[in-house]
């Protein structure tokens, strides 16, 4: 009897137990269903398409003219190089919010080929339902070491060009930047998909609903200097194998970006690109410099910019002052003129070689 009796309370405890635990997963809210989202990475490797063409003359004046939006000269990285992403994905409180908003869910950094073509890479991420942002980098770093090497890239809403850093090719200076909006939602209708894009013109979701295609272009502008003067030059001098160019920006060049505007936000009050000229073209202009400068989406910008020339023994050849040059991103501007017989400007260079720690304007988002 004493064995029954025992048994009935065993029985009672387990229905109570089960009968708990029915009552804790009934009223236990179930949680948020989490998607696999793809983020496809395509940076556009092509060259920028010719914007506008400056020439100027002896007395320091030019002539601008719009030019066919063709493509450029083409380059070619060093294969010592590597193209490095570093990309950041961000939950946003709302649609088309800025980073500053958001919470950072997942940052990272991968490398490809040099020459690998859009779409480079296809990155997963396991993401609850919510608004989110992904913004997205490339540049060129060192296949060796994958890391910062001509920008500093801590976060990307605050990218930072490294003024002290001269690579031999200024193509090495070259980036790309991108960004989209973007929506998880699992309750969405089977064929449309869970992910939707929420008003990013440069970017597109696949098909099957769990692709956001991230677009991104050159975050600079191009531009290339030509003297038009090299025969007249010719008949004082020689040779050119021996020529050394400096460029001085005046007036705030820039130094930074947010990608998640694709603006410049920094800016230094003035900075020196050295280089030697590299082409000569059959008409006999002669190519003294070119270089890359963080610029705006969708509108023009400026730079003032002094050309100095210097022979082998550092001793000035010649110097063209206050050249207005007109950039747009992605985009080429071609500069043309006297630049190694015409001395324009009076010579005054306006900037402390031995100045090293520039001062960054920092311009608020």
């Amino acid at each position: 009897m004493k064995e029954y009796g025992f048994h009935i309370i065993a029985f009672v405890c387990i229905v109570s137990l089960f009968v708990t635990a029915c009552d804790k997963t009934i009223h236990q809210y179930p949680e948020s269903e989490k998607t696999w989202v793809m983020v496809e990475l395509n940076a556009d490797r092509t060259p920028p398409v010719y914007y506008k063409e400056l020439t100027y003359d002896a007395e320091g004046e030019s002539s601008i003219n719009d030019l066919e939006p063709v493509l450029s000269g083409n380059y070619t990285a060093d294969e010592r190089l590597c193209l490095r992403f570093v990309v950041e994905l961000y939950e946003m409180p709302g649609e088309m919010d800025d980073v500053n908003k958001g919470n950072l869910v997942e940052r990272r950094e991968i490398s490809v080929e040099r020459l690998t073509d859009a779409p480079q890479d296809t990155l997963y991420f396991c993401l609850a339902d919510g608004n989110y942002k992904v913004l997205a980098w490339a540049d060129y770093v060192p296949k060796e070491e994958p890391a910062d090497w001509h920008f500093s890239t801590d976060k990307l809403d605050a990218v930072r060009a490294n003024v002290s850093h001269k690579p031999l090719d200024n193509h090495h200076k070259n980036s790309a930047a991108g960004n989209c909006d973007f929506i998880v939602d699992s309750s969405r209708d089977d064929k449309a998909g869970p992910v939707s894009l929420s008003g990013n013109e440069a970017s597109g979701a696949a098909a099957d609903g769990h692709m956001v295609s991230v677009y991104m272009e050159r975050a600079s502008g191009r531009f290339r200097l030509w003297a038009t003067d090299l025969q007249e030059f010719r008949k004082k001098r020689s040779a050119v194998d021996d020529l050394h160019i400096k460029i001085i920006y005046k007036q705030y060049v820039s130094v930074g970006y947010n990608v998640g505007t694709e603006m410049p936000n920094a800016f230094v009050e003035t900075r020196t690109m050295e280089t030697a000229p590299t082409t000569l073209t059959n008409d006999g202009t002669l190519l003294l410099a070119y270089d890359y400068v963080l610029a705006s989406d969708r509108r023009e910008d400026h730079v003032l910019v002094d050309v100095f020339v210097y022979d082998g023994n550092g001793k000035e050849i010649n110097h063209y002052q206050n050249i207005d040059v007109p950039l747009y991103r992605n985009r080429e501007t071609v500069i043309k003129g006297p630049f190694l017989t015409k001395t324009i400007g009076s010579g005054d260079i306006g900037i402390d070689d031995d100045f090293d720690n520039e001062h960054v304007v920092v311009i608020p988002d």
